[in-house]
C-alpha cells in the first residue's frame, strides 16, 4: 500500500520515517528545492541561507529520537550554546543560563548577576504569573487563550522591568509575536510539556545549514529503507472519489495513494483542502484559522559581531533575537549575523535595503558594532505558524480526520509542543500511526 505524504518538512519526514520502517510503500512530495520545510538551507543568489533562526531544545525527546534512528550523532551537528542573553535598549544587560546540569551557576544566578536586567523583586514577581498560567493551562484552557501574556502578567502584577527583560523576549524573541498580542495558553502550552524534561534542558545551534545536518540525512534514511523523497514536485490538488481522498495531481499527473498524509505548513495545507473539503464541518475551524508570519533577515560581515555564537534577544527594538553564526552554522562567512524581526507583517512586502537601514539603526540601540555588511538576505515566510494570538487554539485539529484516506501532520496539529520542532516530529508520527492502523 503507497502513502503519499505532501510536504518534506520535519512533519512530513516524521512521517515517512515512521511509515518506511513499518514496512510501508513512501512517496514524499515536497514542492520546494530542498527538504526541510521551515527547517531548510539552501543557497539564495550565491549567499547561503536558512529558513529561520532555528535553536535546538534538549527537553525534546522526538525529534533527538529521530535524528538518531536515521543516523545522526547529535554532538557532531549541536553546538551546545546551553545559554541565551538579553540586550536592552535601556542598556540592561544578562546572560541565562539554559542547561541546569551543565551550566547550574548560570542557569541559577544569571539574572541576578546581569547588569540591570533583573532584580529580585522582579523575579519574585514572575511567581504567580507562572503559577496561575501552569494551572490553568490543564484546568481552564479556553479561559487562558482568551487573555494575553501582558494581560495575564498584569493580572498577577510582574513588574514592567521583568516584562519587559523576559516575557518580551520569550513571546516576541521565540515566536515573533509580541507579549501584548501573544495568547496566555500558547506561552504555558510550551512550558508545561517541558517542565517533566527540565534536568534535560539545553539550548543548541546546528553546525551547519538545517537541511545538510538534520532534514537531509532523515530523508536520505527514508530512501535507504525504500522511500521516496522528490523536491519540486509541488502538488496542485487532492483527488476525491466517493467521499475518500485516493490520491494527489501533480504536474505530472494523478499520483495515487491508499493514504495521504497532508504534512505542509498551514497556509498550504488550507489551499489543498479548501477546494475538496471546505463544505465539510470538521474542517471549518481549521480552515479559518489565521496564520502567524515571519520575517529574517540575514547578514554576512566582514567580522563577528558578537565574542561568541548564542541566540540573544533585543527587546524594545525590530530585533527580536538574533545570533551570531560565522562560528557554528556558517563557518564559511567572517561575520555572520541572523535576525527575527518583529512585529514580522510590516516587513513581510518590505524593501530588503529599508529593513537593512532599521536593523542597523536597532543594532546601534543596542549597542552592537555590525562592521562592514558584506551582504544580505530577507527571507520570509507569509504563513509561518497558525496564529498565537488569543482565541484560537481551539481551531488545532487532529491528526485523525473523518475523511478515508486523509491525515494531517504540522506542528500546527494539536499535540503537546505547539508551533515547534518537537510538535511537528510527534504530529508525523501520530499521522503515521493513523495510517498504519488503517
Amino acid at each position: 500500500m503507497t502513502t503519499v505524504i505532501v510536504g518534506a518538512g520535519l512533519a512530513g519526514l516524521a512521517a515517512g520515517h515512521r511509515l518506511v520502517t513499518g514496512g510501508r510503500e513512501v512517496v514524499v512530495l515536497e514542492a520546494g528545492p530542498v527538504v526541510g520545510g521551515r527547517c531548510a538551507s539552501w543557497v539564495e543568489q550565491g549567499m547561503p541561507v536558512e529558513s529561520g533562526l532555528h535553536r535546538f531544545i534538549g527537553a525534546y525527546t522526538a525529534l533527538p529520537a529521530l535524528m538518531r534512528d536515521c543516523g545522526i550523532d547529535l554532538d557532531k551537528v549541536i553546538w551546545w550554546e546551553d545559554e541565551a542573553e538579553v540586550r536592552a535598549v535601556d542598556g540592561a544587560r544578562g546572560v541565562l543560563g539554559g542547561a541546569p546540569l551543565h551550566k547550574p551557576v548560570r542557569t541559577l544566578v544569571g539574572p541576578l548577576v546581569s547588569r540591570g536586567l533583573l532584580g529580585p523583586l522582579d523575579l519574585a514577581s514572575l511567581v504567580p504569573f507562572f503559577t496561575v498560567g501552569l494551572a490553568a493551562v490543564r484546568t481552564r484552557p479556553r479561559w487562558l487563550d482568551s487573555v494575553t501574556v501582558t494581560e495575564l502578567a498584569t493580572r498577577t502584577r510582574v513588574t514592567a522591568r521583568a516584562q519587559a527583560h523576559l516575557l518580551e523576549p520569550f513571546t516576541a524573541g521565540l515566536f515573533f509575536v509580541p507579549p501584548e498580542r501573544y495568547s496566555a495558553y500558547n506561552f504555558f502550552g510550551l512550558v508545561a510539556p517541558a517542565l517533566p524534561h527540565l534536568h534535560r534542558q539545553r539550548i543548541g545551534a546546528f553546525l551547519g545549514g538545517m537541511t545538510d545536518v538534520m532534514t537531509g540525512p532523515i530523508a536520505a534514511a527514508i530512501e535507504r529503507h525504500g522511500g521516496a523523497v522528490t523536491t519540486g514536485s509541488p502538488v496542485r490538488s487532492l483527488e476525491l472519489r466517493d467521499d475518500r481522498v485516493v490520491g494527489v495531481v501533480t504536474d505530472l499527473g494523478l499520483v495515487e495513494a491508499e493514504h495521504v498524509i497532508l504534512a505542509t505548513e498551514l497556509g498550504a495545507a488550507q489551499e489543498l483542502l479548501r477546494p475538496v473539503l471546505g463544505e465539510h464541518p470538521w474542517f471549518r475551524a481549521m480552515l479559518e484559522a489565521p496564520s502567524t508570519p515571519s520575517a529574517t533577515l540575514q547578514l554576512e560581515l566582514d567580522r563577528p559581531v558578537l565574542p561568541t555564537d548564542r541566540a540573544t534577544f533585543g527587546p524594545g527594538t525590530c530585533m527580536a533575537s538574533f545570533a551570531e553564526q560565522s562560528r557554528s552554522t556558517f563557518t564559511h562567512a567572517d561575520g555572520r549575523l541572523s535576525v527575527i524581526l518583529q512585529p514580522p507583517e510590516p516587513f513581510i512586502d518590505a524593501v530588503p535595503a529599508e529593513v537593512l537601514a532599521q536593523v542597523l539603526a536597532d543594532a546601534r540601540r543596542l549597542g552592537l558594532d555590525v562592521g562592514e555588511v558584506r551582504d544580505h538576505r530577507l527571507v520570509n515566510h507569509p504563513h509561518d505558524f497558525l496564529s498565537l494570538e488569543p482565541g484560537h487554539a481551539h481551531r488545532r485539529p487532529d491528526q485523525r480526520t473523518p475523511v478515508p484516506g486523509l491525515t494531517l501532520a504540522g506542528d500546527y496539529t494539536r499535540q503537546p509542543w505547539l508551533s515547534s520542532m518537537e510538535g511537528a516530529v510527534i504530529s508525523g508520527h501520530r499521522a503515521a500511526d493513523v495510517a498504519l492502523a488503517g
